[in-house]
């Protein structure tokens, strides 16, 4: 009797549904002790001028990061006009916001640039070296600021002193674990199947970094094709992120979060490098955890204003990606006629 073919069993549902439900266990775990009477008394505290320059910063602060994207598809000899760009990329970021499935923004902007162009793979590369430029650009805003304005808070001194002083206490446990896995490698080594499945491990680690290495390299490769191209994406990311900090900022204070900027630019970037992260629906729960958090425990906040300034960045980020909507109904990812490049 012929065997029929095992079928692959697709993990993606699966997947979408622990992202789910880490979204809703993170949105519970912040919610579950609000008091709601107060936190629409905050939201009553908001000045109609302060919404509308944040949701104008942040349709910029969008524009320019298409920009940047424009800038290295150029870079990569892939010409679309700017505001071909410019669709694509409020395009992906409404599936980023929007829709739950884990076909996420960066993979729509990869897969409709390649319909414009034949360079498919430079396509996909551009968009994961805008990725890496923002995440590095966030990272810098953080470092800057920790080490010019937070470092010196006692709850950061107690963190480092604490660290050190776990390893200090936990040196002998931390030994005979390290201890215990060399012994454990040596013993499936002394295996014949052992060493197959060690075998079949590095060979796998080895392929990875491979991989990695090229990627790193087509990536240098990028940002030293042109002297300024990457300080140029850099300093470019830097600004426009620097301004939605600062219209954050405007939120805060008049939702009486802190008055201190500097919390803003360490706090924010931090809850976004953390969103990042796939494990939740578009960061859901993990942003606003994020900030609540660090504002109450750092900056002293009351948990109905940070929460409404969570809630705030929430709103402005649902708003940032409406314009794809329009994208969608004009088709406008497609192109015109036939290949839109030059």
């Amino acid at each position: 009797m012929e065997q029929t073919p095992k079928k692959k069993v697709n993990g993606a549902p699966i997947l979408l549904i622990i992202r789910i439900l880490v979204a809703a266990a993170a949105c519970f775990l912040i919610f579950k002790n609000l008091q709601f009477k107060e936190l629409l008394a905050a939201f009553g505290n908001l000045r109609g001028w302060v919404i509308l320059t944040a949701v104008g910063v942040k349709f910029l602060s969008e524009s320019g990061i298409a920009f940047r994207w424009w800038m290295l598809l150029r870079s990569l000899d892939i010409v679309i006009p700017f505001p071909t760009a410019l669709r694509l990329h409020f395009y992906g970021l409404f599936f980023s916001s929007f829709l739950p499935g884990s076909m996420g923004g960066d993979f729509v902007c990869a897969w409709y640039v390649s319909r414009h162009t034949d360079k498919r793979f430079q396509s996909a590369l551009s968009v994961f070296v805008d990725r890496l430029t923002g995440l590095i650009a966030t990272g810098c805003i953080v470092a800057i600021t920790y080490f010019l304005y937070l470092s010196e808070l006692e709850i950061f001194q107690d963190v480092n002193i604490g660290i050190s002083d776990f390893f200090h206490l936990h040196l002998k446990e931390i030994l005979i674990v390290v201890g215990i896995l060399l012994l454990m490698c040596l013993v499936l080594l002394a295996i014949p199947k052992g060493r197959i499945a060690l075998t079949k491990v590095w060979l796998l680690i080895y392929k990875n970094a491979q991989k990695g290495i090229r990627h790193c390299r087509d990536v240098l490769g990028i940002f030293f094709k042109k002297l300024w191209l990457g300080p140029s994406v850099l300093l470019l990311t830097i600004i426009f992120q620097s301004l939605t900090l600062l219209s954050f900022w405007l939120i805060g204070r008049d939702l009486g979060v802190s008055d201190q900027i500097r919390y803003y630019f360490a706090f924010f970037p931090l809850a976004w490098l953390v969103g990042s992260l796939p494990v939740s629906i578009a960061g859901l729960g993990l942003l606003e955890g994020g900030v609540i958090v660090l504002f109450m425990t750092i900056a002293g906040a009351g948990q109905e204003a940070a929460s409404a300034l969570a809630l705030c960045q929430r709103a402005i980020f649902l708003i940032g990606g409406l314009p794809g909507i329009w994208t969608h109904l004009r088709a406008g990812y497609l192109p015109k006629t036939g290949r839109d490049f030059c």
